[in-house]
């Protein structure tokens, strides 16, 4: 195993600011004194503690790498990391020193942006979670992952603030170590070697680390249990007799009435299909809940506006539908056949600044779930600055992108999207819609 690498800790005062205590209804943050580390001390706690934190690297269509961070093992075959390192991701790869592994996702719990990983003959040591609900200001503790997929650093600090949700319970752990790159995912542990918090990533302007409460690990399953669907993949198409059922599900629904859009515990289905290598996956978004004129997909992975109109896209899962979509969606305010319009933005799935033409072109019936509905074609021709993969930030090579959109309005819904663009990698994709139903 190569040497780890341990920074200590440089003795500075940082400034009080109020303090709060965890049962309040505050979200404040209390500053204290660090002092120096002890590396003698240090030692065996950073090679108990270094087996179970691993590197984890996202690629895109093609193999095409996007975004790398760190994971911890928590159990035979299992690690946490956060859900933002895997957001328009194709495949998931666990790696250290020379040896990979294929992950797939196990559970999503994105409003707390946490994941759990299953990787198949995995044996490494899982970390020891902390009983505690929240650390104590001013104690050790130890952030530590993986650098460029094989060293593990291991920084040690203090706890210099603790973060209160409006319930009252800790939600964000500040300590004194400044945020290192690739970083999110990795592990804080107390200085008994426990797992205290999962590294993530820091807001605008901060510079210092942050971890989410390892304690909510065990409510991973459960929060994101109605959500895991939507990101397992499938080597084949749906059976014509599961569509079948889905569709006769959604008739008997719409008989009995009640069935008002958009309405908690309605699932639109699509199939994505990779039109280079005909392999298709299902994609699911699930009304999870109603807040105002919020629609809540997927434990928040995707929230619209009652009229369809997209207000943020926090997990990609639909492909370019997703990846690349417009502030507020790829259909216009009351689209017209005939209209046009420019858009510049950076797509939600992975920040490339894209400028895209629109227009309204033609009317077009499209049979979706066994019922022919009335659509209008919307085209978008336009570009994407792709930084290159390695480069130096300001180093870009614009590609030709190009969109299709049917939209029904009688669903308010995009039922078929296609997308295509080339440069390094070629991405020639189509997402459809399956079925509607209430559950």
């Amino acid at each position: 195993m190569k040497p780890f690498k341990t920074s200590e800790m440089q003795a500075r005062r940082l400034p009080i600011h109020r303090a709060i205590a965890l049962g309040a209804m505050s979200c404040l943050w209390m500053g204290l004194a660090a002092s120096p580390a002890a590396a003698l001390e240090s030692a065996p706690l950073i090679a108990k503690v270094s087996p179970s934190v691993y590197a984890i690297r996202t690629y895109g269509a093609q193999e095409t790498p996007m975004q790398s961070g760190s994971a911890v093992v928590i159990g035979p075959g299992q690690l946490v990391t956060t859900c933002h390192l895997l957001a328009g991701a194709r495949s998931i790869a666990v790696r250290r020193d020379n040896i990979s592994y294929g992950a797939t996702l196990a559970a999503p719990d994105v409003e707390r942006d946490l994941c759990l990983l299953n990787v198949a003959n995995f044996t490494a040591p899982a970390a020891a979670v902390s009983p505690s609900a929240a650390p104590a200001f001013g104690q050790r503790v130890y952030a530590a992952s993986v650098v460029d997929g094989s060293i593990v650093s291991v920084r040690e600090g203090t706890v210099t603030g603790l973060q209160a949700a409006s319930t009252g319970k800790l939600e964000r752990i500040q300590a004194s170590m400044p945020d290192a790159p690739g970083s999110s995912g990795g592990a804080l542990f107390d200085d008994s070697g426990r797992l205290i918090g999962i590294l993530s990533r820091p807001t605008a302007g901060d510079t210092l680390t942050r971890a989410l409460p390892a304690t909510w690990i065990s409510e991973i399953k459960a929060r994101g249990s109605v959500a895991m669907a939507t990101y397992q993949p499938s080597q084949a198409p749906a059976a014509p007799a599961a569509q079948a059922v889905a569709a006769g599900v959604a008739t008997q629904a719409a008989q009995a009435g009640g069935t008002e859009s958009p309405r908690v515990g309605e699932v639109w289905q699509y199939e994505l299909i990779d039109n280079h290598t005909k392999t298709r996956r299902p994609v699911t978004y699930r009304v999870d809940r109603l807040d105002g004129d919020r629609v809540i997909f997927n434990q928040g992975a995707r929230v619209e506006t009652r009229d369809g109109r997209v207000s943020s896209i926090t997990t990609p899962i639909g492909g370019e539908f997703d990846i690349a979509s417009p502030t507020g969606g790829w259909v216009p305010d009351d689209v017209k056949i005939g209209m046009r319009w420019k858009a510049a933005y950076r797509q939600p799935g992975n920040g490339f600044r894209t400028e895209l033409e629109g227009t309204a072109a033609s009317e077009a019936s499209l049979s979706v779930d066994g019922k022919d509905l009335r659509t209008i074609r919307i085209n978008y021709v336009g570009w994407v600055s792709r930084p290159f993969y390695g480069a130096g930030s300001n180093s870009s090579t614009n590609s030709r992108y190009k969109a299709s959109a049917w939209y029904a309005p009688e669903l308010r819904r995009v039922v078929r999207f296609e997308a295509t663009y080339s440069s390094w990698e070629r991405v020639n994709e189509t997402l459809q819609l399956v079925s509607h139903r209430f559950e």
